[in-house]
């Protein structure tokens, strides 16, 4: 199972990165953006991408059954 790779080629991971340097350097290329704003904007990007992938794991382990439980059970 190749799992980092998967993430690697992953929108989500783009588009989350993106959402954190975007906004630093905004901050530093013109006086629009306060720095402090900035860096709100960037973890709430990183919130967001971290809720988003929880969910999604989330999905994909439903139904799935740990050895533990299979082994109590029987």
């Amino acid at each position: 199972m190749s799992l980092i790779p998967d993430k690697i080629r992953s929108r989500k991971l783009w588009l989350s990165i993106l959402g954190v340097v975007l906004p630093v350097l905004g901050s530093y290329l013109s006086d629009e953006v306060d720095l402090h704003e900035a860096l709100k904007l960037s973890v709430s990007a990183v919130i967001a991408y971290c809720i988003s992938q929880g969910y999604v794991d989330g999905k994909t382990m439903e139904g799935w059954i740990p050895a533990e439980a299979e082994d109590d059970e029987a």
